[in-house]
């Protein structure tokens, strides 16, 4: 199993390759104007706190409250050590990387903050929030799902890019897409904590899921426990199936689904439930040439 470090060099890897930024020489060359120069620098500048404003694409939407007031705690003791990373937005600086920092800045009531200010492309900008966050290990199991799925939408990645360039698993990408397919509610317990990432993939596809979460919640139960729960209901549910397909129909129900197979050109099945004394008529067509003769004859008696 590698280790913390490792885990965290194979990130800053990918990151070089997700990002496929310029370096910083290559940018200066670049803007060489001196009007455009200021725009792109490694040294950091202290702006007025006021002039900073968040960034629409970062992948985190929840702070939480004791984290930025241990951290503004901090900032006023220290001040704020690691430059915001910023791009200029017509008369603000957006934040590309460290809002934690600047809402922690607020709390501690400071006035100017170092930034770091640099020429990025929109893409440039949702990729590096997102690598941020990700290496920081602070998303939650769907703002991490929004950002992979942010990328694939918006800028047209494939999951191995994805995975490739995080340093991720195509499976740990493809599972975690998958969360964005349940409800609302499910969704919601995700954002708050209430279940993991590993209940909420057992849930993915049932009928009920919301019963299954809530049940997780109340009972305490574990990933290994509600995966056994779904298995054995799923067994339960194919078992029915079966023996349903097994119950022997008499001489005259077979005669009659003949006769009228006969009549209408396509199989039919009858379905006789003897406790209630209805059932169901199943008639199936392979295409749509055969439904529109079968609506035809239905039309004309």
């Amino acid at each position: 199993m590698s280790s913390k470090n490792e885990r965290k060099k194979s990130l800053g890897r990918g990151l070089s390759s997700f990002l496929d930024v310029e370096s910083f020489e290559n940018i200066v060359e670049r803007n060489k104007d001196e009007s455009n120069v200021n725009i792109v620098t490694n040294i950091p500048n202290s702006i007025p706190i006021e002039h900073l404003v968040p960034n629409q694409s970062q992948p985190r939407k929840t702070f939480d409250s004791d984290e930025l007031n241990c951290l503004a705690a901090s900032i006023k003791e220290t001040g704020i050590i690691q430059p915001i990373l910023v791009r200029k937005n017509n008369d603000f600086y957006e934040i590309v990387a460290g809002e934690r920092r600047w809402r922690a800045a607020q709390i501690a009531n400071i006035h100017e903050v170092p930034v770091l200010i640099k020429e990025l492309t929109d893409e440039e900008v949702v990729k590096i929030s997102i690598i941020e966050n990700i290496q920081r290990v602070d998303l939650n199991p769907i703002e991490e799902a929004n950002s992979f799925n942010q990328l694939i939408r918006g800028f047209g990645y494939t999951q191995e890019k994805v995975s490739a360039s995080l340093g991720k698993s195509r499976s740990y990408i493809a599972n975690s897409l998958r969360l964005l397919t349940l409800p609302e509610s499910i969704i919601t317990f995700l954002k708050e904590g209430k279940l993991t990432s590993g209940h909420a993939r057992a849930l993915v596809g049932l009928k009920n899921p919301d019963l299954f979460a809530k049940k997780i919640i109340e009972e305490r139960l574990s990933v290994r426990e509600i995966e056994n729960i779904v298995k054995k209901g799923i067994a339960e549910n194919k078992d029915k199936v079966k023996r349903k397909s097994l119950i022997k129909k008499d001489a005259d129900t077979l005669s009659l689904e003949e006769d009228l197979k006969m009549a209408l050109g396509l199989k039919t099945a009858i379905e006789h439930n003897e406790a209630t004394g209805g059932g169901n008529i199943v008639i199936k067509y392979k295409d749509l040439e055969q439904l529109d003769i079968f609506c035809a004859k239905i039309m004309k008696t």
